[in-house]
């Protein structure tokens, strides 16, 4: 696929309705600090759609980009080694589980 327009759509920490509205989402998922961003922004040719960082922890929300007015790439936050609070690991941690075992039970749900 030739990706010929992309956007930054939303950064959503949870229940959106965004999540519902029926476009094809191609996520992206991996320990803190291994290039999830830099894979985004890679693949659709510009520098700075998805913030990037050396520092472990950077994504801190569900960020969605609407790529072709068509799907959306989902940006996650990283699991593992973060440098940031114990509670905001966990936040971070739930809120990587609730895209994956509730967000997507609802979708499966409406269809």
């Amino acid at each position: 696929m030739k990706i010929t327009s992309a956007q930054f759509a939303k950064g959503a920490r949870g229940s959106d309705s965004i999540f519902e509205d029926g476009i094809p989402q191609v996520a992206f998922i991996g320990r803190s600090n291994v290039g999830k961003s830099s894979v985004i922004n890679f693949l659709v040719g510009q520098n700075d759609l998805a913030k990037t960082s050396s520092f472990p922890g950077r994504t801190q929300k569900i960020n969605l980009f609407l790529i072709n007015k068509a799907l959306y790439f989902v940006d996650l936050p990283g699991y593992g080694y973060a440098k940031v609070p114990n509670k905001l690991k966990d936040s971070l941690r739930a809120m990587v589980n609730w895209y994956f075992f509730v967000s997507n039970c609802q979708q499966k749900k409406l269809s």
